[in-house]
């Protein structure tokens, strides 16, 4: 299931149509190409969900796990 979610076609924001670009790199070349993006999507979303920073292993097997999926 989350691998369908982090490939899926992108979606957008209901409440304000903004357009959800995909994380996985085999459906977005322009994934992970900026580093100041990938560091504030970390921040942000580590914090969400672990309420602390995600460490470099933890950002190391997300960033892995995405370039894993296939078309």
């Amino acid at each position: 299931m989350l691998a369908a979610c982090l490939a899926a076609a992108a979606g957008t924001v209901r409440a304000s149509d903004t357009t959800i670009a995909t994380l996985a790199p085999a459906f977005n070349p322009q994934a992970f190409t900026d580093t100041a993006k990938v560091d504030k999507w970390f921040c942000r979303n580590c914090k969400d969900v672990a309420q602390r920073e995600c460490t470099a292993t933890e950002k190391a097997d997300v960033v892995g796990y995405l370039l894993g999926l296939m078309r």
